[in-house]
């Protein structure tokens, strides 16, 4: 009786863990959308976003040209992404999750060369629904902070 009560709790304390819910899987929800946004992976981003927010990503995929996608191959999946803070407290529907995303591929604006990014910050929106955190973009993402190249 013993072990199996050891085994239940352990049990219990392991789906803890892997809640969808919690704010550590708000956390973990936008690390993985980072990084396939930033890789330029819009389809596995996607995934990762409330359905509203996928006008965002056709938006950016619309404005990607034939030397965008030539320069981003160039570059391969070097983006990586990492939390830096988070504002969600236990039992919160909102937040927002801040990155630092380094290695990424910006594109130039009209008359403006496409170049790698070293490092960026980014505020992601996140809302949790039907127990799940998602990605709630309400614009394309824009660096708070670039370094210096």
């Amino acid at each position: 009786m013993k072990y199996l009560l050891t085994f239940l709790s352990f049990l219990l304390v392991g789906c803890q863990l892997f809640d969808e819910g919690t704010p550590d899987a708000a956390e973990n929800t936008v690390t993985s959308w980072a990084d396939a946004y930033f890789n330029y992976d819009y389809e596995e981003a996607l995934k990762y976003m409330t359905p509203e927010s996928e006008k965002w990503i056709r938006f950016a995929a619309s404005n990607i040209t034939e030397k965008d996608v030539d320069f981003i191959r160039q570059q391969g999946n070097n983006a990586t992404s990492a939390v830096q803070s988070r504002q969600i407290a236990e039992g919160d529907t909102v937040g927002t999750v801040d990155i630092r995303v380094s290695n990424y591929v910006q594109l130039g604006a009209i008359g403006k060369e496409n170049k790698v990014i070293n490092e960026g910050t980014f505020s992601i929106r996140v809302v949790k629904r039907d127990g799940k955190w998602q990605v709630k973009m309400e614009a394309l993402p824009r660096s708070e902070r670039q370094s210096r190249d």
